[in-house]
């Protein structure tokens, strides 16, 4: 009887969430409800103790339990951004812990809640050429909140634009002294950028060579990501979302690409090629998967009728907290 009440109320806590954070509601500041994380251990220890010796206390416990999880697991949502109660706004904080100070810069845009008000937009542009042969490249790539997208082929190394209304952008480019292998890091600037009204129009728009073959890491916290990577030969893959809706198209250029999903409460949808075998090991919490044409192995992993006798193959590990997760062939 617990079990069903700890889940209904679960599920309207986490609805009543995403509706006062679409309706402007939640004027709350989420760091500070997330450093109180430690209560939840609390409150379970409690629960099961009570329920084990029939307390009818239990009922409250679980009440409890069931209100305090899904506001928990909302405040690391919103990881990126805190309440100020002073002026009455959202504040945005890029971090960058690379302690390079002479490449930090501090964003201070205040965006009026009027639709009718021009926002200034900064538009950025980054290039790398191709040094010879490059065989392989690393890929880091941070978002804040906004729209991302990969989708086109470049004869540079690397294109980026970044247009925005809060924040500003910067890519570094090392290369091993030895293998030439580069490591390219385009991400935000340190700084802080205020929000009013939830109003936000980042875009980061990047290109990059097929010759290489890649490894990647993409995070991003809110918004959306596109990466049509069936034009390059992935090695590797992660992929972090906090509040986001991803589609990711992977292609079939390499032996084996591995595939590393972490979402927090988001929509994952990734396409895979039909040709090419597919493993899923599903890992997490509250997620609805849909994966058509996969065969279970095992109570967390699932994998195509094609996967053994396939030349190619792509191995995803999902984790996720509270999110869609759908696998399509194409």
């Amino acid at each position: 009887m617990n079990r069903g009440l700890f889940w209904g109320i679960f599920f309207i806590t986490i609805g009543l969430l995403f509706l006062g954070r679409n309706l402007g509601w939640l004027a709350i500041d989420w760091e500070t409800i997330r450093n109180l994380w430690p209560l939840l251990l609390i409150l379970a220890g409690i629960n099961m103790i009570l329920e084990r010796r029939g307390n009818q206390a239990a009922v409250v416990s679980t009440v409890l339990l069931a209100v305090a999880l899904p506001v928990a697991l909302f405040s690391f949502v919103g990881r990126n951004r805190h309440w100020n109660n002073d002026e009455n706004r959202w504040e945005y904080r890029h971090r960058d812990h690379d302690n390079h100070e002479d490449e930090q810069a501090d964003v201070d845009i205040n965006i009026d809640s009027d639709e009718d008000d021009e926002r200034e937009t900064s538009v950025a542009n980054f290039v790398e050429s191709m040094d010879g042969e490059t065989p392989e490249a690393v890929l880091k790539f941070g978002g804040g909140a906004g729209q991302f997208s990969i989708e086109e082929t470049t004869s540079n190394l690397i294109e980026a634009e970044a247009r925005q209304t809060v924040g500003t952008y910067k890519m570094l480019v090392e290369r091993d002294p030895t293998t030439r292998i580069p490591t390219i890091e385009l991400k935000p600037n340190e700084g802080k950028a205020e929000l009013k009204e939830g109003k936000l129009a980042n875009r980061v728009e990047v290109k990059l060579n097929s010759r290489p073959q890649w490894t990647m890491d993409l995070a991003l916290g809110a918004g959306e990501g596109d990466f049509d990577l069936s034009a390059f030969s992935v090695k590797n893959l992660k992929v972090q979302a906090g509040a986001a809706d991803v589609e990711l198209k992977l292609g079939d250029r390499a032996d084996l690409t591995s595939v590393d999903l972490s979402a927090g409460v988001a929509s994952v949808v990734v396409r895979v090629p039909e040709g090419v075998g597919c493993r899923v090991e599903k890992q997490g919490g509250l997620n609805v998967n849909q994966l058509e044409g996969f065969v279970e192995v095992s109570d967390r992993l699932m994998q195509t009728s094609n996967y053994e006798s396939a030349a190619k193959k792509i191995n995803i590990v999902f984790n996720g907290g509270i999110s869609r997760f759908k696998v399509e062939r194409y």
